[in-house]
């Protein structure tokens, strides 16, 4: 059986620090950080997670399943419905850490919370925790908006 520990070589990331938290939750997953902002009415596709803006530096890549790392979305109002789509069809991230406020992804989560049930954690930390937050390490988000490095071991 697998299990989550924490691993000691990473464990200063962010210094015991929490972030702030916009929309509560426990998540646990691969952190993707996009380094740019995304529109996710348009540059998303809520079926499959993919980054459709041919102009994103994560063009085609996936966010499902994910600690998405984003400063902040790009445009419109539909960025709720996009992402309250993705979260049911099981293509949005486990969790979305923020560089910055953004209530649209928050509305999202929101919607889908109440609509479908689903308990997605969204936290805000400022950027320079952002730039300790490592692409691809595998990290847990905690309720009171701890984000702690981890390994699967046995």
């Amino acid at each position: 059986m697998t299990r989550l520990q924490l691993d000691p070589a990473d464990a200063s990331m962010l210094d015991g620090k929490q972030g702030r938290v916009l929309v509560p939750g426990l998540a646990a997953g691969p952190v993707m950080k996009l380094d740019g902002a995304l529109s996710f009415w348009g540059g998303f596709n809520p079926e499959n997670g993919e980054i459709i803006d041919v102009h994103h530096p994560q063009h085609q890549q996936r966010v499902g399943k994910s600690i998405l790392c984003i400063s902040q979305s790009r445009g419109s109002a539909g960025t709720p419905a996009a992402i309250a789509e993705s979260l049911r069809n099981g293509s949005g991230p486990a969790a979305f850490v923020l560089a910055n406020v953004d209530i649209n992804i928050s509305v999202g989560v929101l919607v889908a919370n109440r609509l479908y049930d689903l308990n997605i954690p969204v936290i805000e930390i400022s950027t320079s925790q952002m730039a300790q937050i490592v692409n691809g390490s595998n990290v847990q988000v905690g309720e009171g908006g701890s984000i702690t490095v981890v390994h699967l071991g046995q």
